[in-house]
């Protein structure tokens, strides 16, 4: 049966889960963009604004909402949907914490035996400082906003941020050491008491070829991440996500939805937890869900509703490999920019935009800078799925476009 579904975010995971459920589904998405306007109903109403949102569902009978960004779940809108019995697929906020808080995260990790790299939280300039004198080169430093983790090899240069930071009031720094090894995201669907696994991925994060640059939030992904054995995703559930879900749990405050995980994979096969997701994050959203061979509505209305636990036993998962690309534009103060070659996709590549890509007078997709989409193809190898996937991208053309070249790739790039 054909359900009305209320999806919140402002993201390409936004676009990949309304182009996903709109193939059999009515779906409203806000807040607007111009690309989603092609397959479902776009609103003008703020992603944190739970109220509006609550009175626009219970106004058009919505079945299902499902908040996809930080933002949206902060707001409480899974508290304030379901003090007033509308059906919502996301954690309560108190839940989502581990996800928005990244200082709170650590802590978490450290008290439930997680292993973690080493850090340390600060909330005063002088003691992050201090702490610099001892720190091994390279490492991290971070705060809970969105994408702010930075790798350093300079002290120096690390003071110069930190006396930034600490211009801002109310302000927790992360110093963590660097782990080499594979970075990857691992994902179960939980009603909060059971949880299944529904896919991992092979994370390219930094902005350059062969991992250099800047850490990014995603330049393209494999799935299922074929550097992590059936053994590494048994530890992942039995050592991570059932200990995070039974810590909740006593906490008063059950997580629902998606549950994520970042982490690194040691050449001696260590495996270290980095921190926690509340949904796809956009890289790999459309390639997690290519790769879940079951009907995605019935799965998140089975944990919304409660049935999870009593009917779901296991989630099918295709066989091949999805390789997702970023296509991004490297040039700042972009007006006119028609993306070109989009007509010639071949039907089988998944596109999915971010949410600031527009239409211009001619119709044409507009590339603005930064991240502009996600192009995933699928293949019963990963060398194919990942010659697929780029022999389309060259045939994709804007001004400034960029991506990486080596995403899955074993032979040199020509």
């Amino acid at each position: 049966m054909k359900k009305k579904i209320l999806i919140v975010g402002n993201g390409a995971n936004t676009y990949a889960l309304a182009k996903k459920l709109s193939k059999e589904h009515e779906i409203f998405v806000t807040p607007s963009s111009d690309t989603l306007k092609e397959f479902c109903t776009v609103l003008d109403i703020r992603e944190d604004n739970a109220a509006e949102l609550l009175e626009f569902a219970l106004e058009n009978q919505i079945d299902m909402t499902i908040p996809v960004t930080q933002s949206a779940i902060n707001s409480g809108i899974a508290d304030l949907f379901g003090k007033n019995n509308q059906l919502v697929f996301a954690p309560v906020s108190k839940a989502n914490e581990l996800s928005s808080n990244k200082a709170q995260a650590k802590k978490v990790l450290y008290k439930l035996h997680i292993p973690t790299p080493k850090f340390g939280i600060f909330e005063k300039e002088s003691i992050a400082l201090d702490y610099l004198k001892n720190q091994k080169i390279p490492f991290i430093m971070k705060t809970n906003d969105l994408n702010s983790a930075v790798v350093l090899t300079s002290v120096q240069s690390a003071k110069t941020i930190i006396n930034s930071i600490y211009i801002e009031k109310n302000k927790k720094l992360i110093i963590e050491d660097y782990v080499y090894g594979t970075p990857f995201s691992f994902y179960a669907l939980t009603d909060g008491y059971k949880a299944l696994p529904i896919g991992s991925s092979l994370n390219y994060r930094y902005s350059l070829d062969g991992d250099g640059g800047q850490i990014t939030d995603g330049m393209g992904a494999c799935v299922p991440n074929y550097k992590l054995s059936f053994n590494d995703e048994y530890l992942l559930m039995d050592n991570v996500i059932y200990p995070t879900l039974e810590y909740l749990e006593s906490c008063g405050n059950p997580y629902l939805g998606i549950m994520g995980i970042n982490g690194i994979k040691t050449e001696e096969g260590n495996l270290y937890i980095l921190g926690w997701n509340s949904f796809l994050q956009d890289s790999d959203a459309s390639a997690i869900l290519n790769n879940i061979n079951e009907d995605i509505y019935s799965l998140f209305e089975s944990c919304a509703n409660g049935s999870f636990s009593d009917d779901i036993n296991s989630i099918r998962l295709r066989d091949g490999y999805s390789v997702s690309l970023v296509l991004k534009n490297k040039n700042k103060n972009v007006c006119e920019n028609p993306i070109k070659g989009l007509e010639d996709l071949d039907d089988d590549i998944s596109l999915v935009y971010y949410p600031n890509v527009t239409k211009n007078r001619y119709l044409e997709y507009n590339a603005p800078s930064g991240s502009v989409c996600v192009m995933t193809s699928y293949a019963q190898t990963v060398s194919s799925a990942s010659r697929k996937v780029y022999s389309e991208a060259a045939g994709i053309d804007f001004d400034g476009i960029y991506y990486r070249k080596d995403i899955c790739r074993i032979e040199p790039f020509s």
